[in-house]
C-alpha cells in the first residue's frame, strides 16, 4: 500500500510537468542580438536548435525539483529524484539539502535543493561546461524563477554559450531576470 501511494503521488505531481508546451522559436537576431548567427561556436547549423533545446530540458528539471520541493517531504525528494533520473551527488538529511545533476550524457546544471524550511523550500541551479556562471534561482513561495549570472565571476569568465543560454531561459513564461535576493 505505501509503495503504491507513494508512486501515484510521484505520478499526480509529475503529471503537470508532462504537459509543458514547447519552446516556441524566434528569429536569431532576436535571442542573441543583431551579430547572432545559427553556426555559433561549434560552427554547423544545427548549434542553435541544439542550446534551445538543452534550454528546454534544463527548464523542465527546474520546474520539476521546484514542484517536488514544494509537495514532498525530503525522503520522498530523494527518492522521487532518484526515478526522475537524477544522481545524488551528496545528501545532507539533518540540514534537509541535497545536491543533484541528470544522470544521462553530460549534465548542464547540478541542482541544489534544500528544505531546511519547508514554508521557504530553495533550488539553485549552478551551470557547468560551455553555459559555466549561469545560476539558476527558485523559492517555493515565488511563482517564478530567476536566470542569474554568478555575481563572483567577471563577464570573460563565463562559458562561451552562457550569455546566448541566459538569453534562451528567460524566454520561458516563469523565468525572469530579477535577481533572487529581491523575491525573497
Amino acid at each position: 500500500m505505501g509503495a503504491e501511494f507513494d508512486m501515484e503521488r510521484t505520478r499526480s505531481i509529475i503529471s503537470p510537468i508532462a504537459n509543458i508546451v514547447p519552446l516556441q522559436r524566434k528569429d536569431t537576431a532576436a535571442i542573441g542580438g543583431s551579430n547572432a548567427s545559427l553556426s555559433g561556436a561549434v560552427g554547423n547549423q544545427t548549434f542553435l536548435p541544439a542550446l534551445m533545446e538543452r534550454a528546454s530540458s534544463v527548464a523542465k528539471q527546474m520546474r520539476y525539483f521546484k514542484l517536488v520541493a514544494t509537495s514532498l517531504s525530503f525522503n520522498e525528494v530523494l527518492q522521487s529524484a532518484k526515478r526522475a533520473g537524477f544522481n545524488s551527488l551528496n545528501e545532507d538529511s539533518p540540514r534537509k539539502e541535497a545536491a543533484f545533476q541528470w544522470s544521462a550524457g553530460e549534465p548542464d546544471f547540478t541542482f541544489s535543493v534544500s528544505l531546511r524550511d519547508c514554508a521557504r523550500a530553495s533550488i539553485v541551479a549552478e551551470s557547468r561546461g560551455d553555459i559555466f556562471g549561469l545560476i539558476l534561482i527558485g523559492y517555493s513561495h515565488v511563482p517564478s524563477i530567476s536566470v542569474e549570472t554568478n555575481p563572483s565571476l567577471g563577464g570573460q569568465d563565463l562559458g562561451r554559450n552562457a550569455p546566448l543560454f541566459r538569453d534562451i531561459m528567460l524566454m520561458f513564461p516563469d523565468f525572469d531576470d530579477l535577481p533572487a535576493w529581491a523575491k525573497y
